[in-house]
């Protein structure tokens, strides 16, 4: 890098400099500064920087900056919606401010978020709900197609997270025709992607931006290293770019493994039957194939899905040859879906769900079609490279097929172009090192820089780890009463204002039946409402208690008062017996590693530091950590997880965190006073 650029970003964050400027109160922070040089020079090497920058470092204003001073087009790829959202809302502001310099910033959301004119028009000419509940919205979302500028659902106020009826309309990529379509001028897709490729900066999440690798991968077959920006070309959405951050790294494994996978799920193939039976009904004459080979088509699925599976979790599917049942009912299912696609073919294309939109038999066709195609590679996965499993969730079943590891796919797909990659979290590190990470990305033979930017919080001060002494092994089927309890007594001292973080929803619904009946605070569950509604409601009262599991151990951002106790019931170990964690295992053991060491424990360390670092998110937050398994000290493992933490004060006795609590002005001394704000 140049020293003049160099220079530039070194006076941004000078005293006085123009983030000062900009942000009142700012303070030049070492690790802030360090990350924003390293990205700059990256930027102008083509290198890949990993980075692990702590929270409260300052990191996504340091990479902005960078960026911006580079000119380079830049994709932003976040884990969660809370950290778009800061971004957009909070720092890109700030930024242009800074810099006084002209960027345009825009935010890209997967198709399924924005509205289809042409499915519109068709919804609105039979306005069918499958729930009932749900015909209660249908007055503002015509008042939100009527006057949107973007399409996108998030602008449709009181539309809930899981509003059924949005599937009728939305623009996802099984239902769309651009060769056909009459409204293609008009489309809210087809604007979001112009404004993207305009963009000096585009904003993603990592489910769109592996959405979209994943169908350049299908459609070119391999990279291409040639042309602006390397490979990074544009795919089905996304434009192309001269440079991509993935922040939230640490999460990008999973999601590439879910893109680079299949899934095919009794939901899609109910949809599938449900438009091609108004299709009919619709154009019964041209369509008088289509009802029978539909319902047979519909029985297959629903004997299959239902056959697979017993009660809420994941499971293996058996593997062809094993199970006599699951290989005629998958037989018969890939027997009706042909038969159902032949049908389909031999319906004129003139007659089809609009009455003369030629594209939407097509479109069928290609939906008909897709799901053999993918149902049909379930059975074709080598166990050595791809684990084939199923997921239920009440009445939602879904098959998939995911690949092992993913390190080979992103080696060959992402880090071959030549092009500066920066990939970014506070939880990449295990042990002081970034090779566990590197090597499950595909990273450990790539040439790329590293740095690890300390946490800059006073952790030592304003925090401590509280691991109670006599609860059962967590493995005991005493172990969800005797925790309740104890996090009654913890909740006693705090006075609220608690994150419970469950390692399964079998004990996130166990601790919920005795702590609704024994908490004076207000208890806001995982699944009661959407997501954003409790935690508006968590940041809302300082005395509430939010309890969740799965995606609420990251990205949960609540500075303050209302966040100053996370318990964790667990060590968050991956269960050994989930399909892909098998699988896993199985792949570190044949390469003759052992998986406990190698793989177990570093995912659970990094799941771990994810959750703690709920805690501190500000300066003057402090708070309690409650961990409630002993195996953290008594075991010989549980160093890697305490060497991995913060410096922060440990105790068994739970007067300590009394004593904490009251040093901060919250809680209840050992007479019941009460606390003091």
């Amino acid at each position: 890098m140049g020293h003049r650029w160099e220079e530039e970003v070194r006076k941004v964050f000078a005293v006085g400099g123009p983030m000062a400027r900009a942000l009142a109160g700012f303070e030049p922070r070492a690790g802030q500064l360090r990350l924003a040089s390293a990205w700059a020079e990256s930027l102008a090497r083509g290198e890949i920087l990993v980075a692990e920058s702590g929270t409260g470092s300052g990191k996504t204003l340091a990479y902005l900056v960078a960026s911006v001073l580079s000119g380079r087009k830049t994709i932003v790829s976040t884990g969660t919606k809370t950290l778009q959202q800061q971004i957009v809302e909070n720092d890109i502001p700030l930024v242009r401010e800074a810099l006084r310099a002209p960027f345009s910033c825009v935010v890209v959301k997967g198709r399924g978020n924005y509205l289809c004119r042409r499915r519109w028009k068709l919804f609105v000419a039979e306005p069918l709900f499958e729930f009932s509940r749900e015909a209660g919205y249908y007055e503002g979302m015509c008042r939100f197609a009527g006057t949107t500028q973007t399409g996108d659902i998030s602008e449709c106020p009181g539309i809930p997270d899981d509003f059924h009826a949005w599937s009728e309309v939305n623009a996802r990529s099984e239902t769309c025709d651009a060769s056909s379509c009459q409204e293609t001028d008009r489309c809210f897709l087809t604007e979001i992607r112009r404004r993207a490729h305009a963009a000096d900066l585009v904003v993603v999440n990592h489910h769109l931006y592996f959405a979209d690798l994943a169908v350049r991968r299908k459609s070119e077959g391999s990279p291409d290293p040639a042309g602006k920006g390397g490979w990074v070309r544009g795919g089905e959405v996304l434009p192309a770019a001269d440079a991509v951050i993935f922040d939230e790294a640490h999460g990008i494994e999973e999601t590439a493994s879910s893109f680079f996978g299949v899934s095919v799920s009794l939901a899609r193939a109910q949809e599938l039957f449900r438009d091609l039976k108004r299709a009919a009904a619709r154009e019964e004459k041209a369509w008088r194939l289509i009802p029978s080979a539909a319902e047979a088509f519909r029985r297959a699925a629903d004997a299959l899905y239902r056959s697979v599976g017993s009660g809420d979790g994941r499971f293996f599917l058996p593997r062809p040859g094993t199970d006599r049942t699951f290989d005629r009912l998958s037989s018969e299912l890939l027997r009706t879906g042909e038969e159902l696609s032949r049908a389909v073919s031999a319906t004129p294309v003139s007659l089809s769900l609009g009455g003369n939109d030629a594209g939407e038999a097509e479109s069928l066709l290609r939906r008909v079609d897709s799901f053999v195609e993918d149902f049909a590679s379930l059975h074709r996965a080598e166990p050595a490279t791809a684990v084939v499993w199923g997921e239920r969730r009440g009445n939602a079943v879904a098959l998939q097929r995911t690949p092992v590891e993913v390190a080979t796919l992103l080696a060959d797909g992402l880090w071959s172009g030549g092009f500066p990659v920066l990939l970014t979290s506070a939880t990449l590190s295990v042990s002081g090192t970034l090779s566990y990470f590197r090597e499950r990305v595909g990273l450990a033979g790539v040439d790329a820089r590293e740095m690890i930017v300390d946490n800059e919080f006073d952790f030592a001060g304003k925090a401590l780890v509280y691991v109670p002494a006599g609860l059962p092994e967590p493995g005991d089927d005493a172990f969800p009463t005797s925790a309740a309890g104890e996090i009654a007594k913890i909740l006693g001292l705090s006075g609220g204002g608690a994150l419970i973080l469950c390692t399964s929803y079998r004990t996130l619904g166990a601790m919920v039946a005795i702590l609704r009946d024994v908490l004076p605070h207000p208890l806001l569950v995982q699944g009661d409402a959407p997501r954003m509604h409790l935690l508006r409601a968590f940041r809302e009262d300082a005395d509430a208690v939010l309890i969740g599991t799965g995606t609420f151990w990251e990205g949960i951002d609540v500075p303050g008062e209302s966040l100053r106790c996370v318990v964790i019931d667990k060590l968050p170990f991956a269960p050994p017996t989930d399909p892909v964690v098998t699988a896993r295992i199985q792949a570190v053991r044949d390469r003759g590693g052992d998986p406990f060491t190698e793989y177990q424990v570093p995912e659970a360390v990094l799941a771990l530091r994810q959750g703690i670092g709920r805690l501190l998110r500000r300066s003057d937050d402090f708070g309690v950590i409650a961990l409630l398994d002993h195996r953290v000290i008594t075991r010989g493992y549980g160093s890697v997880f305490r060497e991995n933490l913060p410096a922060m004060p440990w105790t068994r006795d739970r007067s300590a965190v009394s004593d904490f609590f009251l040093r901060f002005g919250m809680g209840r001394g050992s007479g019941g006073e009460e606390r003091v704000r």
